[in-house]
């Protein structure tokens, strides 16, 4: 234990001092004219239009009598992972265009004492060269101001851009980046969007502060402190219903829960500015060569998983009989996933703990209701594992009255109040807690590792020692050694947290986890199988069960519908599959779908309730990501269209 005290102390003061001197490089190296600040206003029309309204107050200490405002307009982007067509464009509105230009008493100067170009007219410099934006999709706008600017001086840029919303089936979304680039830093800029419809998320990337505030129909960012070499981008979801956009700018698919995942992904990541190859670069190659091939050393002895015994590509029946999230512990390594409380839902029923049955609705209808009742014939609840009985008490005894609960009072409870959102939190993690506590009894993974990795935390020594070597000679000969303390401090970092996650599965474990990715393999692919004698019902709410923890329930059902004879369903023994089998448009993912969408709206009611609190009570700034309706800006980035910067000289 003081052993790693002393390590984990070693750690912070080399951090300190790296991040010390990096700051102080960065700061001197700085240019003099900076930003301080830009207050923009939006305002988005029914046609998927943006008006724009910018003020950018910039300082001049040395002078200077020009600048230049390159706004693009460009909407698709390579490097999105989501859906998109590269016909959905947006366009620089030329006749909407209004320059004004203030000097440090906010006096507007007149006309004479300035001149304007701009790219899409073929205008020229103060040299006598063309206005040429530095990227296609952008414009550029020019200033010269005669007699040089003072130390202070104001620019207003108005301008519209037309298709910058794209609307899909279930949503509207404006993905915009506002800026890429400046002179320095930007002290304060606050960015109000004003929508025709309701706003239903929004999002901010780019930067490392900034807040984001949300009321109905208007959405406003505010940050301070945004360095040189951020970007503001935000992503804005609206209700689709009042939007009447062009043709090239509607997409016929449904976009909401993609976007939302990949936004989810981002929230829960931090900013991860992990700069390993480059510290390996600029570092000495002898020293990062040694660390590497420690790793590669400590990774064959204790973090290379074994060969398994099985080998074959198909498992044809259920390789163990533990419950679905302690599978999912063992298959997604020490993980326990949203389709793991779906799952556990099911099989509490297909195990006849728990009932499903319809609420008096019809089961046709397009959100059809259920209700799940705990079985009064069912006695034996102790033999449930405790995450099975936290589900129980999550759902039939917080959500509804103690013996039952519909799908809908599912949906509303995290809604109803901030403590109910808070109170359902709780019991998600709870239930993740549980579920891994479960996994862990299992010795699905090796133990005895922790000794070993206290070996291994020896050869932080090597670059420790590199740096402080390197850092006496700096004080001796006057040496910048930015590029040292990077290196060093990179290859620390990199190979202590390897080493804090090396883990892997046990023997046994291992052995388990290359059947269920077989037994995997064989649900993905049994409908095409001609030798494959179909099981009845009641295998396959079994199987169905751990496909959906697997994450293949829609594939699995998807071809039991061609497999599966219809009167199949129809019998006593079944317990959810069967649900509205009488009923027209009757198929198999009534009731997982039903749940799943339950489970997801309750989720997103429940962020969106807590991150609304917090919005409005406090409204602090907040690093890394943040989710739902309002909250921090997040990492990563949404590839959204516009871009350009400011440029001055």
């Amino acid at each position: 234990m003081n052993t790693n005290k002393k390590t984990i102390l070693v750690f912070i003061l080399i951090a300190i001092t790296a991040l010390a001197i990096y700051g102080l490089n960065y700061v001197m190296s700085a240019t003099k004219i900076n930003v301080k600040s830009l207050d923009a206003v939006i305002d988005i029309d029914e046609s998927g239009d943006m008006l724009v309204t910018e003020r950018w107050v910039v300082r001049f200490p040395n002078g200077g009598s020009v600048t230049f405002r390159d706004i693009g307009y460009g909407k698709y982007d390579p490097n999105n992972p989501l859906y998109q067509n590269a016909q959905n464009t947006a366009s620089f509105d030329e006749d909407s265009v209004a320059v004004k230009v203030y000097d440090k008493d906010k006096q507007e100067l007149s006309a004479g004492a300035y001149r304007v170009g701009y790219s899409f007219r073929n205008d020229r410099d103060e040299r006598g060269n063309r206005i040429i934006p530095p990227k296609t999709n952008m414009e550029t706008i020019f200033i010269h101001v005669y007699d040089g600017m003072q130390s202070e001086m104001t620019f207003e840029y108005k301008y519209k851009i037309n298709g910058a919303v794209t609307l899909y089936q279930d949503i509207a979304e404006l993905n915009w980046k506002l800026f890429e680039y400046f002179p320095s830093k930007i002290s304060r800029s606050t960015v109000i969007v004003t929508t025709p419809t309701g706003v239903v998320n929004a999002w901010g990337h780019g930067l490392s502060r900034g807040v984001v505030h949300l009321e109905d129909n208007s959405v406003r960012f505010e940050m301070k402190n945004i360095k040189k070499g951020e970007l503001l981008e935000f992503r804005i979801l609206m209700d689709p219903d009042d939007f009447s956009v062009a043709d090239k700018n509607y997409l016929p698919v449904n976009m909401r829960e993609s976007i939302v995942d990949y936004e989810t992904k981002l929230a829960v990541e931090t900013n991860r500015r992990i700069t390993a190859a480059q510290a390996i670069f600029y570092g000495t190659f002898a020293m990062n060569i040694i660390m590497v091939l420690f790793m590669i050393i400590a990774y064959v002895k204790y973090d290379k998983e074994h060969a398994p015994q099985f080998v074959g590509k198909y498992y044809r029946e259920l390789p163990a009989d533990y419950t679905p999230a302690e599978m999912s512990y063992l298959y997604y390594f020490r993980k326990i996933n949203d389709e793991d409380v779906t799952a556990t839902l099911l099989d509490l029923i297909r195990r006849k703990y728990l009932m499903l049955d319809t609420t008096g609705e019809r089961v046709s209808a397009k959100k059809p209701d259920f209700k799940i009742a705990l079985n009064p014939e069912q006695k034996a609840m102790e033999k449930l594992l405790p995450h099975e009985r936290h589900v129980i008490d999550w759902f039939i005894k917080t959500c509804g009255n103690g013996t039952e609960v519909s799908f809908k009072e599912i949906e509303k409870y995290p809604k109803a109040s901030y403590d109910n959102a808070q109170r359902f939190s709780k019991m998600s993690k709870t239930f993740v807690r549980l579920a891994k506590d479960a996994g862990k009894k299992r010795d699905f993974f090796e133990t005895g590792l922790a000794k070993q990795k206290q070996k291994l935390y020896v050869v932080l020594l090597i670059p420790a020692a590199y740096l402080l070597i390197s850092f006496m000679v700096a004080v001796t000969f006057n040496l910048s050694i930015t590029f040292t303390i990077i290196s060093s401090f990179a290859a620390m970092i990199i190979y202590g947290a390897y080493v804090a996650r090396i883990d892997r599965r046990s023997v046994k474990g291992n052995e388990d986890y290359a059947k269920w990715k077989a037994f995997r393999q064989f649900m993905l692919d049994f409908g095409r199988m001609k030798d494959y004698p179909m099981p009845g019902v009641v295998i396959w709410e079994h199987y169905l069960v751990y496909a959906t923890s697997l994450k293949i329930a829609d594939q699995v059902m998807k071809q039991l519908k061609v497999k599966l004879a219809p009167e199949q369903l129809d019998v006593q023994s079944t317990t959810f599959m069967h649900l509205g089998y009488h009923y027209r448009g009757f198929h198999l993912g009534y009731v997982l779908g039903r749940i799943n969408n339950s489970l997801l709206t309750a989720r997103t009611n429940m962020n969106t309730t807590i991150a609304s609190h917090y919005s409005q009570k406090v409204g602090a700034f907040t690093r890394g990501g943040g989710f739902g309706r309002g909250g921090g800006f997040g990492g990563g980035r949404s590839f959204g269209g516009g871009g350009g910067g400011f440029r001055a000289r």
